[in-house]
């Protein structure tokens, strides 16, 4: 199996393993997802071409380099080449190997003490506890069992999972605390579906609980085998790797796979034991991660877009993501920050970036009724229609009518579309939008204080044929930040059918300081805590915008 290795920058060190296709991008799917402001949503492409790989550049704003040099059109790319995607470094390895980790000769000393922390499950490191005896191997036979039958169950996939870990738990009396996380498509995060802790070990957010934990399982998600530190070697390689403070004496991380798909990843660690597990049980983790990696596919396998050929679905995946925006455009004294996430595999939220008639940047968040295929369908068409359109016009109230005209001879019985539409005067700092039946904005002042900037806009576009639109006008200070969004924010929920709500949006603007990235890091953030893993219901997408202090 192929793989990226990140050579330089903060993401130094990650190892990305993926197919015989995957597209490098910051993209919400793209198979290598480098979260780099310099890295476009679909940035590259590498593939298999049956005689080798190659690579090729999806017209990204910052350009793809092999060997240093730009390249235009497809390019093969062997084993060892370096490969830069904007600012970040990497290199291509043909074949995942216990030593393709190792980027650099300078950066063999290191890595080989990262390396020591993963089990090699060929041989029993020297020092290891002895052979298990007859009780330990019923009670990982039983363990096996109480899994299997587990699966067969129709309960919630909570609560299945829920009951594994306390299996778990039962057959490994030293391990203190067992999770598994699930990946989400509204952030990088993972986020548990279910934990288990005993009674001595704590809640797994209390003080002085593993500080890095999400950076762990992020290792142990890229990484083939997993990462399983049971040792002091380990140890250290790991609070040196992450800048941890607290590092259990035990922890495990087993990717969730089935197929070439993961799912997530089962989490386990020791407080006070580094000899909770063996080493030679790394083999039955990965059959236990087998395991939950089907009951989480077999729960998924009851959604609607199952009825579709994957491929086909991929493919469709593929193509909505031409339509959204590579990069977001870049204005001095300002910055922005966007982020995509659909409810299924395809959705039907749309934004993008572009220019008014006298140059002015504008841009427009929508949400169009329908799930999956006919939503994105419909958005497939409206990102065509706001740039042909956008260009000949003055601004967000024209844009709004022109766009509804055309959407009502061309929309089915019943559908709609919500939409802000708004440009951006960066000489004065003079935000105008315009609201389409969509969420209105929030603002966060640069003493902390949020208000909303207006109230419901008009009808969505699509509804009646002479809809009147309203231009509203709001100045951008410095040290403010603007937040746009579609209802799949405050309408997430948790498994007690709680939602997001308005109110825990302006919190967490309030508690974030910093710039539109941080703004956004921190929304997505809080919306995976709070949902735990739960199905998102809709789709959700967010565009910041924030202005320098100073300017």
């Amino acid at each position: 199996m192929p793989s990226l290795i990140v050579t330089s920058g903060v993401l130094a060190g990650q190892i990305f393993s993926f197919a015989d296709t995957a597209v490098v991008g910051r993209g919400q799917f793209s198979e290598v997802r480098l979260n780099h402001p310099t890295v476009s949503r679909r940035h590259a492409l590498i593939r298999n071409t049956g005689q080798g790989y190659e690579v090729s550049d999806q017209d990204s704003a910052n350009g793809t380099r092999h060997r240093g040099q730009r390249i235009a059109g497809p390019v093969q790319v062997n084993d060892g080449d370096e490969l830069e995607f904007g600012e970040i470094k990497t290199t291509f390895r043909s074949a995942v190997s216990e030593h393709s980790s190792l980027p650099s000769v300078a950066a063999v000393e290191e890595n080989a003490t990262w390396a020591r922390a993963s089990v090699d499950v060929n041989r029993v490191a020297a020092g290891a506890a002895p052979t298990p005896g007859l009780r330990e191997l019923l009670a990982r036979m039983k363990l096996f069992c109480d899994l299997g039958a587990l699966a067969r169950r129709e309960d919630p996939l909570r609560e299945q999972l829920g009951q594994a870990l306390d299996a778990i738990l039962a057959a490994f009396p030293l391990v203190s605390r067992a999770a598994v996380y699930s990946r989400v498509a509204t952030s990088e995060l993972l986020t548990p579906i279910a934990r288990r802790a005993r009674a001595s070990a704590g809640e797994f957010d209390q003080s002085g609980s593993f500080d890095q934990i999400q950076a762990f399982l992020g290792e142990a998600l890229r990484a083939q085998d997993g990462l399983n530190i049971t040792d002091t070697a380990g140890r250290e390689a790991l609070v040196t790797r992450l800048r941890s403070n607290a590092t259990p004496a035990a922890v495990l991380g087993m990717p969730l796979r089935l197929g070439k798909e993961v799912l997530g990843v089962l989490y386990l660690d020791s407080t006070g034991n580094e000899r909770a597990w063996r080493t030679a049980d790394h083999e039955l983790f990965a059959g236990i991660a087998g395991q939950l990696a089907w009951m989480m596919a077999a729960q998924q396998a009851q959604s609607p877009e199952r009825a579709i050929e994957a491929h086909d679905l991929a493919l469709a995946r593929r193509i909505q993501q031409r339509f959204l925006p590579q990069s977001p455009p870049v204005l001095p004294g300002y910055r922005f920050a966007d982020s995509y996430a659909a409810a299924r595999v395809i959705g039907g939220d749309h934004y993008d970036f572009f220019n008014y008639r006298d140059g002015r940047t504008g841009f427009v968040i929508a949400d169009v009724s329908g799930k999956s295929v006919s939503g994105a369908l419909y958005m497939a068409r409206l990102s065509v229609q706001v740039r042909a359109m956008a260009r000949h016009l003055a601004g967000p109230v024209e844009l709004l009518s022109g766009l509804n005209r055309k959407l009502y001879q061309e929309l089915e019985p019943g559908m709609f579309v919500t939409m802000l539409a708004a440009l951006i005067e960066p000489d004065t700092g003079m935000l105008e939008f315009a609201c389409a039946g969509h969420p209105s904005p929030l603002l966060r002042a640069a003493d902390g204080s949020v208000s909303e900037l207006s109230e419901p806009g008009a009808l969505p576009l699509g509804a009646m044929a002479d809809t009147t639109f309203h231009a509203h006008v709001v100045a951008l200070d410095p040290g403010s930040c603007a937040l746009f969004y579609t209802d799949g924010l405050d309408e997430a929920h948790n498994d007690k059918k709680e939602l997001f709500g308005k109110e825990r949006i302006v919190k967490t603007l309030q508690e974030s300081n910093g710039n539109a990235q941080d703004a956004l890091d921190a929304l997505l953030a809080d919306v995976a805590r709070f949902s735990q893993g739960e199905p998102q219901n809709d789709d959700l997408t967010l565009i910041t915008l924030s202005r320098d202090r100073g300017r």
